[in-house]
C-alpha cells in the first residue's frame, strides 16, 4: 500500500476510534441507568463487551498502520 492510502486508512481508524469510545461511554451509561432502575442488565453488558472487543481490534489495526507507516 502506498503512503498517501496508509495516512487516509488510519484517518478512517482513527476516527472509527473516537466514535466507538463515544459510544463505549454511552453503553456503560445506559447500564448504570439500566442497573439503577432495577433492569435486567445482561443483554446490555454482553453488547457493551462486543463494543470493547471490535475497538479493540481497530487498536490493532492502528497500531499496525503505524508500524507500516514507520517503516516507510
Amino acid at each position: 500500500m502506498d503512503q498517501p492510502t496508509l495516512q487516509q486508512r488510519l484517518q478512517a481508524v482513527e476516527g472509527l476510534l473516537q466514535r466507538m469510545a463515544e459510544n463505549i461511554t454511552f453503553q456503560g451509561r445506559m447500564i448504570a441507568t439500566l442497573d439503577r432502575g432495577g433492569h435486567d442488565v445482561k443483554a446490555a453488558k454482553m453488547f457493551l463487551r462486543r463494543l470493547e472487543a471490535k475497538h479493540a481490534r481497530h487498536v490493532a489495526e492502528q497500531d499496525r498502520l503505524f508500524k507500516q507507516l514507520a517503516n516507510r
